[in-house]
């Protein structure tokens, strides 16, 4: 007969994004998921089997949700403004698993690599998309498309991890962007990509 979980596998996926946040997948600890998640070792092998399992299946949860709201923004309305919108305001709510993310890259952890070029590449498509129809609109061509949407990630994403990996340290916190600090930002991002990677079509 299976054991009830009573949603522990629920509840140590939370407890465990909690956790990434704060000490990333490397140093993460299962014992302190089950603790955080009220749970024992015994139910954390049941439902996970080993940690790396468990890590990317939280990895998974976070990516999936933020997929599913840029893919809905893609599919509402193609507009470019609209799916960088998504990608920054993940970025600025998730600021802090990102910065964890990015951490664990730089260390070489198998398990966050491995996640990362298996499942990164999906958003780059929405956006890619969204580019070219912006382009098409705008009777523009562009070049290096490889390079704008790199321009573009980097202009609306990267700054909410800067912000928080200067909080970190500082002893006044800067607030995080809010949604018209994103929109300006998103606004300068197009024409900037606009006036600087593309040419108007003959």
């Amino acid at each position: 007969m299976a054991r009830k979980s009573n949603n522990l596998d629920k509840k140590m996926i939370e407890a465990g994004i909690k956790l990434l946040k704060k000490h990333g997948a490397s140093n993460l600890s299962v014992r302190d998921v089950a603790n955080e998640a009220g749970a024992n070792l015994g139910m954390f092998a049941y439902h996970f089997g080993t940690k790396e399992k468990f890590i990317l299946r939280a990895l998974n949860e976070i990516y999936l949700g933020f997929l599913a709201d840029l893919g809905k923004a893609h599919d509402e309305t193609g507009d470019l403004n609209d799916v960088l919108f998504q990608i920054a305001t993940f970025s600025r709510d998730h600021r802090e698993i990102l910065t964890a993310i990015l951490s664990d890259v730089l260390s070489n952890d198998r398990v966050v690599t491995s996640f990362l070029r298996k499942n990164f590449s999906k958003h780059f498509v929405l956006l890619r998309s969204a580019l070219n129809v912006h382009i098409r609109k705008r009777s523009l061509s562009l070049s290096n498309p490889h390079h704008a949407v790199r321009f573009l990630l980097g202009a609306v994403g990267i700054p909410n991890i800067l912000l928080e990996v200067n909080n970190r340290g500082a002893r006044k916190k800067e607030p995080a962007d809010t949604d018209a600090e994103l929109r300006m930002r998103i606004k300068a991002a197009i024409l900037g990509l606009e006036a600087t990677f593309c040419t108007e079509t003959p």
